[in-house]
Order: structure tokens, then C-alpha cells, then sequence
């Protein structure tokens, strides 16, 4: 049989190092009691009080010295308890040498007790660590409320206990009072020990033995004391170091921080409604019966305690208040945020009253944010809710819930109310607006549901609003219920929404580990480009299309814009990317001695990437496809942007050899003069166009000026949606350099392509 590695066996030497530290304490503790029921002679009862209790004393301190320093969670109350130890033990060893030069007890207050003053109180900050804080930081309202409580204790164990003492015991004030006072202390420590072991468990039980030792030993002491019959090495103090021995136990044990609990709106008040009714008690007495005057400071001193921790409950009241508010609040507009609807929308569903929910998608905000950037994107989304918030009265809530996606609910209202009250928040918000010297005219849509004709949960309301928001945006849209034709079903009856549609997506890519899920998948097909001169092929570009299960076949236009809403395109570019690459890689194979090129399409998303570059890379080094067979296309919004981050990532494209080409171009807002600050080769022009150069003359001029301006910036020129022979022709006489479109072929899957080039290359035709 294997043996483990050392490092793979758990560590026994805490284990064993407690149980030799308890047997000790245990065989101390026989003797102590053995000298204390007579049965050993008291001479081992010095003789251990001076050996055998300091050492296990100092073994104590030792073992919590070095549970402070071995830096695991809860190290500043181990250090806490090491120096309150220290301090006690200092006064022991103390006591101990004073009681062997003098051969009898210490008697009166001698200034030997200041290591208890001093360890008491660490040890007192230390509970007060494990009962109001754990391991957290310390805070002045827990300190307070633990301050209220020890002085109360105290004002009550100073009259009730110490003043009869005195009297009746003849003793100094001073000595009974410390005595007294060193068994309240103990007290109120193992109260504290026995909370936190109650909520820990496991083995902070043996914290709260060794304190309950202590208050044993020093109660036993006490009574001792107060009979006269304390004699040095009479056998008490083995209790204490008995105790002391099982808070050292607890160092080596104990691997966890104390548990904490969340404070009650009844657990912060009820220390003031104790502290504070009993305070007043004690000095209306007083009236009647003088209290010591020991007792009436400290009862006002728990009164000040209790006092200041209301103060300070208000204080964090208002604090919490304050974080709630920010909490439920957007940053950027002030409206509520995605929290903060989702809580509102649980209360109202809870309550049962009907309301409406809206969502509103702001309609080209992408264009203002890459044309005018983002402060005009976040000005506009600023002015847009104050409008809003204009149009609407008090009781409605406005929410932001991401980008430029905001909420509205209704209450009160449901089916046609809804929809006009939504109608005339449209109406309000679709505006010009000043945006950093620029007018920008802004469009809206708005999809209603209501509560609880449509849906009763929130979950289900915000889907169906979502739902009517994506009819909203189709052609005639704007402003739809859910119900009103917005469902857009599927054969299964299912709705379909942007949402639905884009969780569907994030399955299809593969994001949810859990496969398609059931949603279709994502094919890449290639749409074949050739020469116009000879009619050779020159290369493809990569179409994406989405195969669903209850939609049908799904084209770019359908899912893409809100593909980049969500933050999916990137994702969707490696997927066509990955899938492209692989086709391209099989050309070498099927289709020897042909130099085909593959374009693929990027999104300005893409270009904002500053890790595309050497993931391209990666893509053409695992198919092992050359960087110069490689188009990417980009938009022309790319050129109007003129973002130094886009054009760090062209040159780094550039870089790589691939190529890189202007996609639509003529749809958008720049002009050729741009192609000499970029590294493009190639333009395509737009189909809307290329379909009219036939039949419109100024299509026709545009086309023809657009081709001969490209030949002479040294670029290549490729028309796009070419579907008659009369307009390859025209753009054959133009000079156009390739063509594509349904003329050709319509775009086909991998092995499809394949096989059209090699029957065209074989001189076979080729139906379009």
C-alpha cells in the first residue's frame, strides 16, 4: 500500500499539543484539590503554585501568543486574549512571589492587582469582540451597549453584594470590593464565551470551560477570603490555571472565527430598554435609601452608555437609510435601478392591486454613443429620464435597468389605460434634445404589460413587457401591449421576445454549459465572389444563420442588433469566425491551386476589443489558414468614430497580414478621403445601389465616381446584391473588380460551396 505524503496528512500536532496541555491542567487541578480536601500535605500546594501553576501558566500564554501571530482569520482577538492573559498571569506570578517571601496571604490592596485591572479589561474587549462583532471592525455603538451593561452589572454587584460584605464581614472596602468585582468580571466573560459557543459550537466550548474555571476559582477565592481560611497553596488556585489551561486548548483548537449574526431591529434597542429602566430604578432608590457613592456613578455610567448607543442607533439608522437609498438608486440618472424595480414589482404583486409595467428602448442610442461618445450617450439618458419623470405623475415608478433600457410602472391602470398612459409618456420623451453643442431628435419604443391580466409574477410581467417591447420595435410598432399581437408566437404557442430570444442565443453559442439547450444552432455559409473580368472565383464571405427549432431559419437582421444590446457579439464573431476559418481550411485539399480569399463581417463592438487582434491570430494558427487569405469587413460607422482604440486594433489586424474592407459603404456618414488614414484594400458597395445603377441615372454617377475615386486610393472595389445580368454588366463597364450576389448563388453551407466551385472550375454550370 502507498503511504501519503506528508504534506497530505492533516497536522496533529495542535491535537496532541492540547490534550498534553489539559492533562496537565488536569493532574494541577487533582492536586489542587487534593491539597484543598486534605488529603496531601500543603507544602505541594506551594510547591505546585510556584512550579507546576506558573509553568502551565506560561505554556498558556506561549500557545496564545503564537495563535495571534500565525495570521489566520481572527487574529486580533487571539492577540486580545494573549496580552489580557499576560497581564493576569503577571499579577499570579506576582501574588505567588509576594505570598512566599511573607509565608501567609496578601492581605489589603497592594498595587499587585494592576495586572488584573489590565487584563480584565482586554479580556472585556475581547468578548465584546466575539459577542457584538465577530471578526469585524470594531464600532462604537457595540462598545457602547457592552460599556451600559458592565457598568450596570457592576452598580448592582457594588450595592447588593460588595456594601453587605463589608458589613458583615468587617473586611476592607477595597479588598472586597476587588474581589467581588474580579467574580462579576468573570461572570460577565464567561457569558460572553458561552453566546459565542452557543452560535459557533464545536469547540469554542472550551473557551467557555476555561472562563468558567476562572469565576469558580475566583468565587471560590472570594469566599475564602471573606472567612479568613485563604492560605497560600491551599489548593484554589489550581482552578484558575485549570482554566487558563483550557483557553490555551481553545488557541490550538479552535480553527474557525466566532459566527456572527445580523443585528434585529429588537436586538439594538434592547440594551437601552434594560440598561435604562433599571438605572432609573437604582437612583430612585437612592432617593429613598442613599446608594454607595460607588454605585450611583457607575448606575450613571450605564445610563450615559445606554444614552449614546440610542444616539448611535439613530445615527446608524440614518447611515443605513442613506446606503439603502444609493443602494436602490442609479448612478448615472437618479432613477431607480434594476433592484430597486424588482423589489417594487414583488410588493405590488404582493399586494394584489393591478398595475401596468412599460420598458422603453431608446431607438439608435448606439449611434449617438459612437458618433458623439459616450458623456453624450450618458447626457442623453440624463435628459430622457428627467422627461420622463416630467410626464408622469408622483406614485409612478422610473427605473434604469442597463444601457438605455428603462422601466415605467403604472399602478392603478391595466389593458387600454396602460397603453395610453404609456402612449403619452412616449409622446412626452420623443424629442430633440441638446447634447454637448449637438440637436440629436430621439425615437422610442415602448412594450406594455399588466398586472394581472398578462402575468402575477415578476419574473413573467417583465417577459411579457420585453416581449411587446421587440413588436414594438418592428415597423408600425412604437408603442404595443402584450396581447395586442405582441406574443409573436411560435408554433408551440411560446412567445418570443428580445430577451427570450437572446437567452436562446447565449445557449446556441454554447455560454450556458449546457449545450444548445434545445435552441437551434448557428451555421456559417458562404456566399461566393468572383472576378468581374474572367468570372473566376476570388473568394466568399461568411453569412451567419441561425437554425431555430420553432422560428424557422433566423437571418443576421433578426438577432444581430440585439446580439450587440447584450453584449453577445463577440461570442458571435469567434463562433463565425471559428466556423469560417475551418470551411477555409479544407480549401487547400478540395480545391488545389485555387487562391481563394474568406471575408467575414466585424461589428464596431469588435473593433473596441483590444484582444481581437491576437485572437485572430490564434483562429488562423489553429486551422492553419494564411493571414493574407483573410477579409474582415467593417461598417462605416468605424470611420466616423475615429476612436484611437478602434484604430490600435485595425493596425494591429493590419499587422497580421489580414485584410481589411469597408462594408456598405455610401450608407453612412464619412467619404473616401477616410480610406487614406486607414489601412483598408478593399470597399464594397452598398446593395441599394448596385440594385438602381441599372435603372437611375444618379445611382448610376455615385457608383461610377465611388469606383474610379477607389482605383486611384489603390483599393479594390466590390459590389454586393448583384441579381441581374444587366447590372453585372454595368458594373463590368464601370471597372467594378468582383461581384456578388444571388446571380452567382445564393450563400451555402461548407461543403456545398466546395462543390459549386469545383463544377464551375470543371466547366459544369452553376444554377444561380
Amino acid at each position: 500500500m502507498a503511504r501519503a505524503h506528508p504534506a497530505d496528512r492533516p497536522d496533529r500536532r495542535p491535537d496532541r499539543a492540547a490534550a498534553a496541555l489539559l492533562t496537565a491542567a488536569a493532574a494541577y487541578g487533582l492536586l489542587g484539590l487534593a491539597v484543598a480536601t486534605g488529603l496531601a500535605p500543603a507544602p505541594w500546594g506551594r510547591v505546585g503554585d510556584a512550579t507546576v501553576g506558573n509553568a502551565v501558566e506560561l505554556v498558556v500564554l506561549l500557545t496564545l501568543v503564537r495563535r495571534a501571530r500565525d495570521g489566520r482569520r481572527g487574529t486580533p482577538l487571539w492577540t486580545m486574549l494573549a496580552v489580557g492573559t499576560g497581564a493576569y498571569c503577571a499579577s499570579e506570578v506576582a501574588f505567588d512571589v509576594a505570598e512566599a517571601v511573607l509565608g501567609r496571604g496578601v492581605r489589603g490592596v497592594t498595587g499587585l492587582e494592576l495586572g488584573y485591572v489590565v487584563g480584565y479589561g482586554t479580556l472585556l474587549a475581547a468578548t465584546i469582540r466575539l459577542v457584538w462583532v465577530g471578526a469585524r471592525r470594531w464600532r462604537a455603538g457595540y462598545v457602547a451597549e457592552a460599556l451600559g451593561i458592565v457598568l450596570l452589572v457592576a452598580a448592582l454587584a457594588q450595592e447588593f453584594v460588595v456594601r453587605p460584605l463589608v458589613g458583615s464581614s468587617g473586611r476592607p472596602s477595597a479588598a472586597v470590593t476587588t474581589w467581588v468585582m474580579l467574580v462579576v468580571l468573570d461572570a460577565l466573560l464567561l457569558a460572553g464565551s458561552v453566546v459565542t459557543a452557543v452560535r459557533s459550537r464545536g469547540r469554542w466550548w472550551l473557551l467557555a470551560a476555561g472562563f468558567g474555571l476562572l469565576t469558580l476559582a475566583d468565587a471560590t477565592f472570594t469566599v475564602v477570603s471573606l472567612t479568613g481560611r485563604y492560605a497560600p497553596g491551599s489548593g484554589v488556585d489550581a482552578l484558575a490555571v485549570a482554566g487558563l489551561a483550557f483557553v490555551g486548548a481553545a488557541a490550538l483548537r479552535v480553527r474557525t472565527a466566532p459566527a456572527t449574526r445580523s443585528r434585529t431591529r429588537s436586538s439594538i434597542v434592547v440594551t437601552p430598554a434594560v440598561v435604562l429602566p433599571v438605572s432609573f430604578a437604582l437612583l430612585v432608590v437612592d432617593h429613598v435609601h442613599p446608594l454607595s457613592g460607588s454605585a450611583v456613578w457607575l448606575t450613571a455610567g450605564a445610563s450615559a452608555a445606554a444614552l449614546l448607543r440610542m444616539v448611535l442607533s439613530q445615527s446608524e439608522l440614518l447611515e443605513l437609510a442613506t446606503l439603502r437609498r444609493e443602494a436602490l438608486t442609479d448612478d448615472l440618472t437618479g432613477a431607480a435601478n434594476r433592484r430597486a424595480l424588482l423589489a417594487d414589482l414583488e410588493r405590488r404583486c404582493a399586494a394584489d392591486h393591478p398595475f401596468a409595467l412599460a420598458l422603453i428602448d431608446l431607438d439608435r442610442f448606439k449611434e449617438v454613443n459612437d458618433g458623439l461618445g459616450h458623456a453624450a450617450g450618458d447626457e442623453l439618458l440624463r435628459q430622457v429620464v428627467r422627461q420622463v419623470l416630467d410626464a408622469v405623475a408622483d406614485p409612478v415608478v422610473v427605473a434604469r435597468l442597463g444601457g438605455d433600457e428603462l422601466a415605467l410602472v403604472l399602478p392603478g391602470v391595466s389593458g387600454a389605460a396602460a397603453t395610453a398612459d404609456a402612449a403619452a409618456v412616449h409622446t412626452a420623451m420623443v424629442r430633440s434634445y441638446d447634447l454637448l453643442g449637438h440637436r440629436v431628435h430621439v425615437a422610442a419604443s415602448v412594450g406594455v404589460a399588466a398586472f394581472p391580466a398578462d402575468a402575477t409574477r415578476p419574473s413573467d410581467l417583465l417577459r411579457c413587457a420585453d416581449i411587446a417591447l421587440y413588436e414594438a420595435k418592428t415597423p408600425g410598432g412604437r408603442v404595443r401591449a402584450f396581447g395586442d399581437g405582441a406574443e409573436d408566437r411560435a408554433g408551440d404557442g411560446r412567445p418570443r421576445g428580445s430577451l427570450t430570444l437572446m437567452t436562446q442565443l447565449r445557449s446556441a453559442l454554447g455560454l450556458t454549459g449546457a449545450g444548445d439547450g434545445g435552441c437551434g444552432r448557428l451555421t456559417v455559409l458562404l456566399q461566393p465572389q468572383l472576378d468581374v473580368a474572367d468570372g473566376a472565383v476570388t473568394g466568399a464571405e461568411a453569412l451567419v444563420r441561425w437554425q431555430h427549432p420553432d422560428l424557422g431559419e433566423l437571418s443576421p437582421a433578426r438577432f444581430l442588433e440585439e446580439a450587440e444590446r447584450h453584449g453577445l457579439m463577440g461570442h458571435l464573431t469567434h463562433h463565425v469566425l471559428d466556423g469560417a476559418l475551418a470551411a477555409a481550411a479544407g480549401w487547400a485539399r478540395d480545391l488545389p491551386g485555387q487562391r481563394l480569399r474568406l471575408a467575414v463581417n466585424l461589428s464596431a463592438t469588435n473593433l473596441l476589443d483590444a484582444d481581437l487582434p491576437a485572437r485572430v491570430a490564434g483562429l488562423l494558427a489553429r486551422h492553419g489558414v494564411a493571414a493574407h487569405a483573410l477579409v474582415l469587413e467593417i461598417t462605416e460607422t468605424v470611420l466616423m468614430s475615429r476612436s484611437p482604440r478602434t484604430r490600435s486594433v485595425l493596425e494591429g489586424l493590419r499587422a497580421l497580414g489580414v485584410g481589411l474592407s469597408i462594408d456598405d459603404f455610401g450608407t453612412g456618414y464619412s467619404s473616401l478621403a477616410y480610406l487614406k488614414e486607414l489601412p483598408v484594400e478593399e470597399v464594397k458597395l452598398d446593395r441599394g445601389f448596385v440594385a438602381d445603377i441599372a435603372d437611375d441615372p444618379r445611382s448610376a454617377a455615385i457608383v461610377a465616381s465611388t469606383i474610379w475615386l477607389g482605383h486611384r486610393l489603390g483599393v479594390r472595389i466590390v459590389g454586393e446584391g448583384v441579381e441581374t445580368e444587366h447590372t453585372l454588366g454595368v458594373l463590368r463597364a464601370l471597372g467594378c473588380d468582383t461581384t456578388q450576389g444571388f446571380l452567382h448563388s445564393p450563400p451555402l453551407p461548407a461543403g456545398r460551396f466546395t462543390a459549386w466551385v469545383a463544377a464551375r472550375l470543371a466547366g459544369a454550370p452553376t444554377a444561380p
